[in-house]
């Protein structure tokens, strides 16, 4: 670890009492199949876990004590009434040791893309970042146990599914540089609407240092509300407006790259931005921010959007076994990525665009609305059929045909592959759907 701690350092900072003897502490884990000896097994409790029930198997393996909620039989332990706040506090001890910058990302979509995109492109430095989805209460903690004095910036990503999520995060990572990419419509039903939300991932910005510099989108709706937020701490907007600090003009979109010019402080820059829609453009100047608070040049950072930033799911762009273009864009999906999703199918050169589309998860009472959008939003683009696994998908098929356009109604994941299976190179497929509705089901029939 960063720093070195003990039962006592633990136990103060989560509000816990120690019970048995004060020793030194090598390592966190949750999960027994990581346990080394001298380390401390932190009990998360879940739905369905209970790392309660590992306690004497965390011991036998090695473990020199335990993070609890209870009274256990183990000779030094840590009562706490949360477990789960008791390994954000632990990681916040081990964030507080770091001397680099902290940089943290939220947004409702193009956060994953932006963290990526800004870890490559810091080559200079020894960047530890969020791997995958680990954006949560566990995974955030997580990540920052993972600091040691190699590194120079930490880059984390803050995800939300209910209100007062990130709140909690922001006082585990405390940011030095915030990035808040946008207010869409995706978790209605756990933050209960678009202010919910923008108020969610305000938490990010009103959370974090006092010297924080904050990076935030000019264009979107709720961005005088976060400069509201943000008190005397720097601001660096973004957007397609010379309002913005950082704003781009001379816009082509091109199917797989795009190219613009960029303006910062009287400096202009032609620029490639790698990867396909205006939103790409969007994350790439979030991304330039960020290089030049953390001291790389206008010149330097602008040409480095030049290289493409690999997420696996995330517009991705594959071969079927036909030859045909397939767009695997399954690592997720709210509205707004959808409609940016069907821009860059649009985009294509091909006699034919087919789009493979499964439910959007938590929306609440406003489902089938957005369903049917997305319906007219793919015809008015031209896209020429649309392929809907499920009944919830099925309401944007419906719409589809009412416009005029042909729509297929599947039942699975295999069933909507075998419509696609046979297309060649004169076709472009995207599939898209949130996690719950396991799209990539759909990418494996057609490329396996």
């Amino acid at each position: 670890m960063l720093v070195n701690l003990t039962f006592a350092d633990i136990a103060n900072a989560c509000g816990g009492v120690l019970v048995g003897e004060n020793r030194p502490v090598g390592a966190i884990v949750t999960d027994t199949r990581k346990v080394v000896s001298g380390c401390v097994f932190v009990a998360l409790k879940g739905e369905r876990f209970d790392g309660h029930d590992y306690i004497g198997q965390a011991i036998q393996e090695g473990a020199v004590g335990v993070v609890v909620n209870r009274e256990v039989n183990a000779p030094s332990y840590i009562k706490v009434p949360d477990t789960t706040l008791a390994y954000g506090a632990i990681a916040r001890l081990i964030r507080d040791a770091f001397n680099g910058p902290v940089v943290c990302i939220t947004g409702s979509n193009g956060k994953t893309t932006v963290k990526d995109w800004l870890a490559q492109s810091l080559v200079e430095k020894n960047v530890l970042k969020t791997r995958a989805n680990l954006n949560n209460q566990i995974g955030v903690p997580q990540t920052l146990l993972e600091l040691d004095e190699s590194h120079d910036v930490a880059i984390i990503e803050a995800g939300t599914s209910f209100t007062g999520e990130i709140p909690l995060l922001v006082q585990i990572a405390y940011p030095d540089i915030v990035i808040l990419t946008n207010a869409s419509g995706s978790h209605f039903e756990g933050l209960g609407g678009l202010e919910g939300i923008a108020k969610e991932k305000g938490a990010l910005v009103s959370g974090s240092s006092p010297d924080a510099s904050i990076i935030l989108n000019a264009d979107d709706t709720y961005f005088d509300y976060w400069c509201g937020l943000a008190g005397n701490r720097q601001v660096y907007s973004f957007g397609f407006t010379d309002s913005a600090v950082l704003f781009a003009s001379d816009i082509e979109l091109g199917a797989e790259l795009s190219k613009a010019v960029f303006h910062y402080n009287g400096q202009v820059q032609s620029v490639v931005v790698a990867g396909a829609g205006k939103h790409q453009i969007a994350n790439g100047m979030a991304v330039v921010l960020a290089m030049l608070i953390l001291g790389v040049d206008f010149k330097q950072a602008t040409a480095r959007l030049a290289t493409p930033v690999h997420v696996s799911g995330r517009l991705e762009r594959l071969k079927t076994k036909n030859g045909a273009l397939l767009i695997n864009d399954c690592y997720n999906a709210s509205p707004k990525s959808v409609e940016a999703a069907i821009d860059v199918l649009a985009m294509q050169s091909v006699e034919d665009t087919w789009l493979v589309l499964g439910a959007l998860g938590e929306l609440g009472d406003q489902q089938d609305q957005i369903h049917y959008e997305l319906g007219i939003y793919a015809k008015n683009k031209g896209i020429s059929s649309l392929i809907c696994v499920g009944p919830v998908a099925g309401i944007a098929g419906a719409a589809f045909e009412e416009k005029g356009g042909k729509a297929i109604f599947c039942n699975t994941h295999k069933e909507a592959a075998a419509f696609v299976r046979l297309l060649d190179k004169k076709h472009a497929i995207l599939v898209k759907g949130s996690r719950s509705a396991k799209m990539e089901n759909v990418i494996e029939a057609l490329i396996n």
